[in-house]
């Protein structure tokens, strides 16, 4: 079967009203329904995009295809920012370790050092943990 432009259509709209939001996503999922449309052997468009949507088992299905997508992806970009709260934890700690001991040691440039991991500290590494552990208490909540 030859899909028309206005079955096409039909298709996307079809997708978005059931609640796909994702546009990388959608796009896969048309180019895989009218792939498998063109490929079967029926001739009426509309029992054969209700094959199709049957085939990826329903809009249920294609919604829960969606949330898998964006867990995935809150997964990859939480993973980034734990890794970016470590390293800027661990510049502030190190700086704030190395202004005290210069300070005790009474060696210049240790109030700077001190001042400058505080800092480091306080504008940074706080509010970026707060931001993360917030993003992981909104994902067990629509868990």
């Amino acid at each position: 079967m030859i899909l028309t432009d206005e079955n096409i259509d039909y298709i996307a709209k079809n997708l978005a009203l059931y609640g796909l939001k994702n546009e990388e996503l959608k796009e896969d999922i048309l180019d895989h329904i009218c792939t498998y449309i063109e490929n079967s052997t029926e001739n009426n468009f509309d029992i054969a995009y209700k094959a199709a949507i049957h085939q990826f088992g329903g809009y249920l299905n294609i919604n829960h295809i969606q949330t898998e997508t964006n867990v995935q992806l809150y997964l990859k970009s939480t993973k980034n920012r734990t890794k970016l709260l470590f390293i800027i934890g661990f510049l502030s700690a190190i700086l704030i370790a190395t202004g005290s001991l210069f300070k005790i040691l009474h060696w210049p440039f240790a109030g700077q050092i001190l001042f400058s991991g505080f800092v480091l500290l306080i504008l940074m590494t706080l509010p970026l943990y707060f931001y993360t552990k917030y993003k992981n208490s909104l994902l067990k909540y629509q868990s």
